[in-house]
């Protein structure tokens, strides 16, 4: 080989690490000459072995005690093949299938232990591999031989005592749980393994000289760890560790998967689940260990934002804060300031908080979840990248300082040679600059790990919060006087005492535990300082002492107000601008969530985007339990309506745009209710052959059935408070067993919207516009339909069809809807007749519905209302449409006025302060809804509109 090469390779080198450079390739050459091993390596091999020799005394060892593996690395290939994830295996199962004793298959593994390891460790210090694909090499090598050993000892320990079995005779295996590193393919190249060990059940072996299960994989997994014990070998194997095992080293080798569950339900610590993050089946029985993990799945992640374990994570990190300072610790790439471990609590924090709501977090490697922090809007992407980065980068370093002698090493050296051969194997040519960039990342790690829960260090430093705290401990001290703390805004303190004090006597706070009690000690002066900044504190601290005594038992959303202060301002905003939202929150306190995602509170998702979000949902939920998809739907509609109402009452949301939000979240969960429902029948009833003539692939869109909307949903008007008006239809000719399919379809629609489930219920249903009322069917077909429209409804009747359409289900069926519907409305009709039978039933409604109050203004039912505006549109509708059809084609009011105004039916002033008024009335209304304020108004607010709306108004419909 050229020895020259090394000076090219490495040009101004020192003498000293030349002459390693030689030394070690003299041994190789003199290795090859003894074994009469004759090679010829190509340019890029021999540029590489330079590097390598000089970055790795590990394969510059391992080479020269076994040249055949240099010979078998060049000739083969291997050096620049990237294997896949069964490569391991297939080639451990190629080399030891007729091997038989423990022994022989031992000396094998770890000469491919030995192999591997320098093809990996080569590849990674000559650039051929990324970090990822040599973390995953690592990683697949272990498991491919933990497999391979743990298969002969299994069957080596079934010659002598039989294997375990069940009842029924099937064959029991061990699995092996790989944790940490190894569990999330992120194995570095001198790790040790932390294995658990779990069986499947309690039995018997199926010999005479049978012993238990349990007892059977006792011996097992101690033969493991004796086949991995460090020897008089002179190649090392893996270190093996199961300390992480439930009871720790006082704990039993190994498990039931019933006593394990057991463990983990019951006793189970915070620091265990963060363990349980990475586990993985790496070995025996994968498909057990995966269903193990997903029982498990429900311990790991709460089904909430947990936030109420920020208590245990910081006492964690409180942990790991300690440690940094120790001088030992201080140049450790993995457990110093900054360093790996760091960034691993960093994005597994997170995890734990938010993986049981949003399950896309459930990832074992630290990469994908950085990335999804971003996504998920959790991170800055200036902190993903500059976490990501340094992550890559002090990976790259441990391997690099393990690779050199298979040690397992974190510090770095403190020789000077050493130290620039570590800067020369990660591509720096001097050691400053590598040492200048490693201090950037572990600065920046650091930076980004010290801001992770800091809240109540801040609290505790803030004197304003410290008083208020004392205010609230002392708060029936009869002592304690209240006088001399600042509570800002406030224009009666003993009010606000007197408030606190009915929280503080709340049953809901006497049964709080200790932790709870500590944690609502810390949001209370936060409550208390942040409303005593607005304008009308005593007010808003009583709502929202209201919403704590509703949430306070669910100790996760005091700790989600105090961790984030941006969730608490959020709040307190929408405190001030609204009571109904602060009411809708303490019924359904799972969305204090939302408050956390100010850029989806204040924008609302459109038609499409719903949709979407709604597909994901149950996507993501995999149940067909109706109640659980109920409860699903509830949590959609919630969610939604808060973002809509949070974008209301930010100031610059138009009202057309809020009835359009709250009409779109009702059809996307109408339509969805009707998926649900339509499954639901089909498979308890069979699919009809009356239905499968039209509908042969089973498609809702062709089911013969449709839901049409009236009303608020059907106009395009939906207010917070507003029931969903709703008639079904299905295909007329259909056999007796479709019809009674249908029928059981239309209930179970209803039921579904009006069921009261935990996460509450979805609308209230109003089916009274359906052929005959109360009285009539639930559902009716098209034909019967048609002729109860044409020759049996009343008057108001066609008023209601005039704010109706099609919302979900069949589309033929919906188009030939809306074809009647022009029919029907495009009728003569007598003028006078219509004129007086609307006026009637208008001057009926308002008598029954009207409380007069003088000096007041119903903004619905007082004369120059918006009710009156509604029965003047519907009347030059049926008036008018059959010489002007384009009247019927919209179902909003204001399109239809500016429809009349086109048509020269009334004015364009007319039409305009019609338009004016019915915005802002309903504009007016939705304020007051979210005041939770009755819809009236002092006169003098309408006064001037209500007088032209009167004028309008008696000008067509007057006596």
């Amino acid at each position: 080989m050229n020895h020259d090469i090394a000076g090219r390779v490495f040009p101004g080198l020192d003498e000293n690490l030349l002459a390693v450079i030689a030394n070690r390739m003299k041994k190789l050459e003199q290795s090859l000459e003894n074994a009469e091993i004759k090679i010829r390596p190509d340019a890029e091999i021999q540029k590489d072995l330079v590097k390598v020799l000089l970055f790795s005394e590990y394969i510059a060892s391992g080479l020269a005690k076994n040249p055949e593996i240099f010979k078998e690395l060049v000739e083969s290939g291997d050096l620049f093949k990237s294997y896949s994830h069964v490569s391991y295996s297939a080639r451990i199962r190629k080399k030891t299938i007729h091997l038989e004793d423990t022994a022989s298959i031992k000396k094998i593994l770890l000469h491919i232990k030995l192999y591997e390891s320098i093809r990996i460790a080569w590849r990674d210090l000559t650039g051929k591999a990324r970090l990822e694909e040599t973390l995953c090499d690592l990683s697949n090598l272990a498991d491919a031989v933990i497999d391979a050993a743990l298969q002969s000892l299994y069957d080596d320990l079934g010659k002598i005592y039989g294997l375990p079995v069940d009842a029924d005779g099937n064959f029991y295996r061990l699995t092996v749980l790989g944790m940490g590193k190894l569990g999330a393919h992120e194995l570095n190249f001198s790790s040790d393994l932390d294995l658990i060990f779990v069986y499947p059940e309690q039995g018997y072996t199926n010999t005479e000289n049978f012993i238990s299960n349990e007892e059977f994989f006792i011996k097992l997994c101690r033969r493991f760890l004796k086949f991995f014990t460090p020897g008089m070998d002179e190649i090392n194997f893996y270190r093996i560790d199961t300390r992480l095992r439930p009871y720790g080293e006082g704990g039993p080798l190994v498990m039931s998967a019933a006593g394990f569950e057991a463990y983990y339900q019951a006793q189970g610590r915070e620091w265990e689940r963060y363990a349980m993050i990475k586990a993985r089946p790496v070995a025996g029985d994968i498909e057990a260990g995966k269903t193990l993990l997903k029982i498990l799945n429900s311990f790991v992640y709460r089904r909430y934002f947990d936030y109420g374990s920020f208590d245990s994570f910081r006492d964690m990190k409180r942990r790991i804060s300690t440690q940094v300072k120790h001088r030992k610790l201080q140049n450790n790439v993995k457990l110093g300031p900054g360093g790996i471990r760091e960034i691993e609590f960093f994005g597994q924090l997170f995890q734990l908080i938010r993986g049981g709501v949003e399950p896309e977090l459930q990832q074992r490697s630290i990469m994908k979840v950085l990335d999804l922090l971003y996504s998920h809007r959790c991170i800055d992407k200036a902190v993903s990248e500059e976490l990501k980065h340094a992550y890559v980068f002090l990976r790259m370093v441990e391997n690099r300082l393990q690779e050199y002698s298979d040690l397992q090493t974190h510090d770095i050296p403190e020789n000077n040679e050493r130290r620039l051969v570590l800067a020369l194997s990660m591509n720096y040519d001097s050691w400053e600059k590598f040492y200048s960039d490693l201090n950037y990342h572990l600065d920046r790690v650091h930076y980004h790990f010290s801001q992770l829960l800091v809240s109540e260090d801040q609290d505790q430093a803030d004197l304003e919060v410290q008083a208020l705290r004392e205010l609230w401990m002392n708060i029936n001290d009869p002592q304690f006087t209240a006088d001399s703390i600042a509570t800002g805004r406030f224009q009666d303190p003993s009010r606000l005492v007197n408030i606190l004090r009915s929280l503080e006597e709340h049953p809901n706070t006497k049964r709080l535990t200790p932790n709870g009690r500590k944690k609502l000690a810390r949001l209370i002066p936060l409550l208390i300082r942040k409303t005593g900044q607005l304008d009308d504190p005593d007010k808003i601290i009583s709502q929202l002492v209201d919403l704590v005594i509703t949430i306070e038992r669910r100790t996760c959303y005091l700790s989600l107000l105090v961790e984030n202060k941006g969730a608490l301002e959020t709040l307190i905003t929408l405190a001030e601008k609204s009571p109904w939202i602060i009411s809708f929150l303490a019924r359904h306190p799972a969305l204090l969530d939302e408050l956390m995602h100010p850029a989806t509170l204040y924008f609302p998702p459109g038609r499409q985007a719903l949709k979407r979000e709604m597909a994901q949902r149950m996507e993501r939920l995999g149940s067909d339990d109706l109640e659980i998809l109920l409860e699903e739907l509830c949590v959609f509609r919630q969610v939604n309506m808060l973002r809509v109402a949070a974008a209301d009452v930010s100031g610059d949301y138009p009202l057309m745009k809020v009835s359009d939000h709250l009409t779109f979240i009702a059809e996307t969960v109408l339509e969805q209710v009707l998926d649900i429902a339509w499954n639901i029948v089909i498979g308890k009833y069979g699919f009809p052959e009356g239905i499968s003539e039209y509908c042969p692939e089973n498609n809702i869109d062709c089911c013969g059935f449709a839901i049409i909307a009236y009303g608020k949903v059907g106009g395009l008007e939906m207010g917070y408070k507003s029931d969903i008006d709703i008639v079904f239809i299905h295909r007329e000719g259909s056999d007796i067993d479709s019809v009674r399919l249908y029928s059981n379809l239309g209930q179970r629609i209803i039921n579904a919207l009006t069921l009261h489930t935990a996460a509450g219920t979805l609308y209230g249903a109003d089916m009274r516009l359906r052929p005959g009322g109360n009285s009539g069917t639930i559902v009716s077909s098209m034909d019967g339909f048609e002729d109860y429209l044409e020759n049996q409804a009343w008057t108001w009747e066609h008023q209601a069809l005039i704010r109706a359409r099609p919302v979900a289900g069949d589309k033929e069926l919906g188009t030939r809807f809306e074809i009647l519907r022009k029919a029907i409305l495009t009728q003569p009709r007598d003028p006078e007749k219509l004129k007086s039978e609307v006026a009637d039933m208008r001057e009926r409604m308002r008598s029954e519905r009207l409380k007069e109050e003088k000096g007041f203004f119903d903004l619905k039912q007082s004369r120059g209302g918006i009710v009156d505006i509604e029965f003047l549109v519907q009347f030059l509708v049926l008036k008018h449409s059959r010489n002007h059809p384009d009247l019927v084609l919209w179902t909003d009011n204001i399109r239809i006025l500016e429809s009349l105004d086109a048509e020269g039916i009334i004015t364009g002033c007319q039409s305009e302060r019609l338009q004016n008024a019915y915005i802002l009335m309903r504009k007016t209304i939705h304020r007051l809804n979210l005041q939770e304020k009755p819809l009236v108004v002092p006169d003098r607010e309408f006064n001037e509109i209500k007088a032209r709306i009167i004028d309008i108004y008696d000008e067509y419909l007057g006596a």
